[in-house]
């Protein structure tokens, strides 16, 4: 995964932890995916195709951590 697949990731996480620990408020959450998918399909235009198995894999992983922090919200 390259530097900017993970800064992605972890600006992700940080919003989404922030979100949780604010009093789990689900806009925030779906907020912060959905700027992380934006930033994530900003780099798909362009990318080979290792790049772009490794930009699914971040958006799987977005997804995957985005479930968790909405149950956790709920």
């Amino acid at each position: 995964m390259t530097e900017a697949l993970k800064d992605i990731v972890l600006d992700f996480e940080a919003a989404a932890l922030r979100a949780v620990a604010n009093g789990g408020k689900r806009p925030y959450v779906e907020r912060a995916k959905k700027r992380a998918d934006d930033k994530l399909r900003a780099l798909k235009a362009g990318a080979d195709a290792d790049l772009l198995e490794a930009i699914f894999a971040a958006a799987i992983e977005i997804e995957t951590k985005s479930k968790m922090a909405l149950e956790a919200a709920t």
